[in-house]
């Protein structure tokens, strides 16, 4: 895999530039914005926009079914 031109920091969301890649991995990186220097708290840009897509169909599926939760038979009923 060819060195990315930036990584997404996983504790604050910012753009990184300032790290080092080899064998297709992450050996060093920090963020120059919340100082974070965890090499594993680093995510490729294509992989955190697809977690993000993950996580907000996971919200969108928990409000459909907080939205069930609220329906109540009874109140078909009384109607």
């Amino acid at each position: 895999m060819a060195r990315p031109d930036y990584l997404i920091c996983l504790e604050c969301e910012s753009e990184v530039e300032d790290f080092i890649w080899r064998e297709g991995q992450i050996r060093r990186a920090t963020c120059e914005v919340c100082g974070n220097s965890d090499a594993d708290a680093f995510s490729l840009p294509e992989e955190f926009e697809q977690d993000m897509d993950e996580e907000i169909e996971d919200e969108e599926e928990d409000e459909e079914s907080e939205h069930l939760d609220d329906y109540d038979e009874d109140d078909e009923e009384e109607e």
